[in-house]
């Protein structure tokens, strides 16, 4: 059996391959330039796959995606829906993932932001009154399994979780919002955590209609996809609401081009996609795991229903 790996994004590649060697013992490991071994290959762990090399990989049996997302694999037109996809659920980037949301939150709940503003400008801005936990609210826009790590840990330190999701199915007893009453769920958030998919269903979902209806003394963080916001609208809402505070680790085009506004405004905090740093050994355990089930029973069930929304 063969595995092809591929990556051009991601930094420790032969970090990557030496963990993936480590578990795949028995497997040999190929990259796109072994064109002539493409027919041996049953298994792809890959992340921006060219769609002409996925076209020849005739006998793929299942596609490891290297994070969490999956929108490079469905984007491809010669991806054959019947073959599984695994994405990353690792509980390692599930706790960084939260560990990020909470820090960002405190950042605006303990007013971190306006007083880096007052130093920027030699200013000392007086006291400001914190909001405490049981105040605030905060809303999750996309309960999946990593909105859920975020819920939990929120839920743990005394904050009001809510969250918006496809599905009505209640998890830990938060107040779950469909598509439906999003207005309300937007309307109760003190701060939105967005961590959608990037899927036609998501796309500029945080829109001009949305962000109006957001408190005006509020916070938006976007840890899922770049494709949830429509920037040119984020920028104009920005400009108009000095208490309206975000906090961006994924943009629509990465990295964010220096003719951004985003990157001058006084209300936004910037980080560079750092988020959900994958956790590489656990993260190939992860896949090794899904493997061994494929091949004690060959039939592995897909992290992705590729005809549905997965939030």
């Amino acid at each position: 059996m063969t595995i092809l790996f591929h990556n051009t994004t991601f930094d420790k590649i032969d970090v990557w391959k030496k963990t993936i060697k480590k578990y795949f013992k028995n497997e040999k490991i190929i990259s796109i330039k072994d064109y002539k071994k493409f027919n041996d290959v049953k298994y792809a762990i890959i992340w921006n796959l060219p769609d002409e090399t996925l076209a020849k990989l005739k006998n793929l049996k299942i596609i490891f995606s290297m994070g969490a997302g999956v929108d490079h694999i469905l984007k491809l037109k010669n991806y054959n829906r019947k073959i599984p996809i695994i994405r990353i659920k690792d509980p390692k980037m599930g706790e960084r993932i939260a560990n990020y949301s909470l820090a960002q939150i405190l950042n605006y709940q303990l007013n971190f932001k306006i007083f880096q503003n007052s130093q920027n400008k030699k200013y000392w801005s007086g006291e400001r009154t914190p909001i405490d936990n049981e105040n605030l609210t905060v809303g999750i826009l996309g309960l999946g399994f990593l909105g859920s790590y975020i819920a939990k840990k929120l839920i743990k330190l005394n904050y009001n979780v809510i969250a918006y999701k496809k599905s009505s199915k209640r998890f830990l007893n938060i107040k779950v919002y469909t598509k439906k009453n999003i207005i309300k769920f937007i309307k109760n958030s003190d701060v939105i955590v967005s961590i959608l998919p990037a899927t036609p269903e998501t796309d500029n979902i945080i829109n001009r209609s949305f962000l109006k209806k957001m408190k005006k003394k509020s916070c938006l963080i976007n840890i899922g996809r770049g494709n949830a916001i429509d920037e040119i609208a984020l920028v104009e809402h920005l400009k108009r609401n000095k208490d309206f505070f975000v906090y961006l680790d994924v943009f629509k085009n990465e990295p964010l081009k220096t003719s951004s506004k985003l990157w001058s405004l006084p209300n936004v905090s910037i980080t560079p996609h750092v988020a959900g740093v994958t956790a590489i050994d656990s993260a190939v355990e992860y896949m090794f795991q899904k493997y061994k089930i494929y091949k004690n029973n060959h039939n592995l069930k897909s992290d992705v229903e590729s005809n549905k929304s997965f939030y």
